[in-house]
Parts: structure tokens; sequence; C-alpha cells
């Protein structure tokens, strides 16, 4: 009798697992493009394509200075950020493109971003309408 129940109780494990597996391998359903709007900061840099190490600090500390921001405003999420071709590009995302904007404006802003900087509010998914709105008086 043992046996059985040492095979049937290694029958139910196979079967739970298999059932794990098909569950976290469904498709989650689309997000609604109010969940996926953004907005994009797209910061000048001094020096090179990559920014120097005072610049690259300098943001970093503005990065956790939006995060943190977001986080407690419940606005969204930071996402990260990527260099190249002499800007540094900053990604959030939220339900509301324009909570995001006014929550992190004033950071942004006291940040003094160099003339070319702008941020883009995106309402929806990649494709969706935009607005530039520029971080300086250029």
């Amino acid at each position: 009798m043992n046996t059985k129940i040492l095979v049937f109780s290694m029958f139910l494990m196979c079967v739970l697992v298999l059932g794990t597996l098909r569950v976290l391998r469904t498709p989650r359903p689309a997000v609604s493009a109010a969940e996926e709007q953004a907005l994009i900061a797209t910061i000048k840099l001094r020096s090179g394509d990559m920014g120097n190490t005072e610049e690259r600090g300098r943001i970093a500390a503005l990065e956790d200075q939006l995060a943190e921001a977001i986080k407690h405003s419940g606005a969204g999420d930071f996402d990260g950020d990527e260099y190249g071709a002499g800007v540094c590009t900053i990604y959030m995302y939220g339900p509301n493109a324009d909570r995001l904007f006014g929550v992190t404006l004033p950071i942004l802003k006291k940040f003094h971003a160099l003339a070319g900087s702008y941020l883009t509010k995106r309402y929806g998914k990649p494709g969706a309408k935009e607005n530039r709105i520029p971080l300086t008086g250029d």
C-alpha cells in the first residue's frame, strides 16, 4: 500500500508542476493604453556620447530623486536610463503621463539640464500621441 501512495503522490506532484508551468507560460492579457503611458526625459550631455564621470554621477542622483518621488506619489514606475549619442534618456511609466509630469517636473527643473534637453509625454504605447516639452528656455 505504501507503493500506491508513493506513486499517487508522485502523480499529483507532476500534475501540480505541469499546471504551474502552464500558468506561467500563459500570456498576460494586453495592457491597456492607459497603463502604458510614459514620460521620457532626454538630457543632453556635455562630454561625448556617454558623458563623463561627473555628469553620470549627477544624473544618477537625479534618477534617485525621480524614482523616490514617483514611488512616493504612486504615479507609476521609474524604469531606468540609456546613454548614447550625447544624451541620457530616462524612462518613467504610469497610467497617466500628465501625472508623472507633474510629479517630476520640479525635480527636473532644479537639475538645470543643458539647452536642448526635453521631456516627451507619450499617451499610450509607442506610436501613440506625444507632446515634447523643453526642459530649458531654449
